[in-house]
């Protein structure tokens, strides 16, 4: 067999992940853990410890100079233009290292105290009915369009303190936040930029109720909040607000259509489920590690470091590929197997790990639990009833529609 190649390895096609992991992460994991991908001089990462001991180390793996891959493509201009998303006044906690990630994130973590939670359970309890209400069993729909797009949105707005009847433009945001990542060329980053400040505008205006009314969500916290012995600046507001709106519906999308693809392409695991409700927890986890929603992010070395014996030098990136790691036969028998029983599910990497795992991590498996449990209730099978169509993008996965059957 030849050695891999950056030809074999193409990180930067969302094909690959799609087509052709299946063949190339085996071999990454036993041929090369730490795989040079020459075209933008990144090492690879893909076995689970290693990538567990780099996320654990921001020391060294450091996140402030850039998570995506695609940023290394974006020329000067490019650069410059898309620096102009946020308000440079601002700050994002995922791309600040100790100790100011702790300070920025820690302001966000109380928004997931317990009883703001609960308080949010007994509405996506509430909400999750509404929606399955609809499902006829025996006639198609998309699970996407009719639950793992609208339900995280509903739960965003609840969580962020956002007005209902916004869904479409909530989701437009979101997707366009998303797309920004597929966007090439100085106009066109400008042009796709410039719409957001509709969606800042609205944020503003929520802002600015809720200094007045305050509740039991994101603003109100955030409003209460000090950072550096001052109230919490707009730029920072607002840079919270856009963060946990892409997140928080992109992500848990991508969970709540793996699960349903999953259970349909495993009906086996659907029978486990409904005949035994009590592992729907674990159901949980397992999907999370076979749809691993965000693929893998990017670090940058701050000192010389050696892993699996290959030498990286300051200076240089790291893409801590999450997607493989949760692939890894090392740590999980029968990788490419759905299975809902299996033992350390949870050792998963899908939200991320150490100091930067995904903060909303609960709110997504909260809304996953909810609404499969109440799945399991209600039907007895659950069936394709087409082909999906996948999510064309290197950083996540997913699918645009996923036309299904419930029986």
């Amino acid at each position: 067999m030849s050695e891999l190649t950056s030809d074999d390895v193409r990180i930067e096609d969302p094909d690959f992940y799609i087509n052709e992991r299946h063949d190339v992460y085996p071999r990454l994991h036993q041929e090369a853990p730490v795989f040079r991908y020459e075209p933008l001089d990144v090492f690879v990462l893909s076995k689970l410890d290693d990538i567990r001991e780099a996320a654990r180390t921001p020391e060294v793996f450091s996140s402030a100079s850039g998570l995506h891959l695609h940023q290394l493509r974006l020329e000067p201009g490019e650069q410059a233009v898309y620096g102009t998303l946020f308000d440079p006044a601002g700050e994002q906690f995922a791309y600040a290292d100790p100790p100011r990630h702790r300070e920025l994130r820690s302001i966000a973590s109380r928004s997931f105290a317990p009883r703001a939670i609960a308080h949010l359970t007994e509405r996506i309890e509430q909400e999750v009915k509404v929606f399955l209400e609809r499902i006829e069993p025996g006639k198609p729909f998309d699970f996407v369009e009719a639950v793992a797009a609208p339900l995280p949105i509903y739960v965003i707005e609840q969580f962020i303190g956002l007005p209902s009847g916004h869904s479409e433009e909530i989701r437009g945001w979101s997707d366009a936040l998303e797309s920004l990542k597929l966007v090439r060329g100085i106009d066109k980053l400008s042009e796709a930029i410039s719409q957001f400040s509709t969606m800042n505008d609205f944020f503003r205006e929520r802002i600015a109720f809720k200094r007045e009314n305050p509740g039991e969500d994101l603003i109100s916290a955030l409003l209460s909040a000090e950072l550096d012995g001052e109230p919490v600046s707009e730029a920072n507001l607002l840079i919270y607000c856009s963060t946990f709106l892409s997140g928080g519906s992109d992500t848990t999308r991508s969970l709540l259509a793996g699960m349903a693809h999953a259970f349909a392409w495993h009906p086996e695991q659907w029978d486990k489920l409904t005949a035994n409700r009590g592992l729907v927890d674990a159901a949980v986890e397992e999907s999370l590690r076979w749809t691993t929603p965000a693929r893998g992010f990017l670090r940058t070395v701050t000192k010389d470091v050696q892993i699996q014996g290959v030498d990286i030098s300051t200076g240089q990136r790291v893409y801590l590929l999450f997607d493989a790691a949760n692939r890894d036969a090392a740590t999980f028998e029968n990788p490419w197997t759905f299975d809902i029983e299996r033992p350390g599910a949870n050792a998963h990497v899908a939200f991320g790990y150490g100091i930067h795992q995904c903060i909303a991590a609960h709110l997504a498996r909260l809304e996953a639990r909810i609404l499969f449990r109440e799945l399991s209730q209600r039907f007895s099978r659950i069936e394709l009833a087409g082909s999906p169509n996948p999510i064309r993008q290197v950083l996540r996965a997913g699918w645009y529609d996923m036309p299904v059957v419930f029986h």
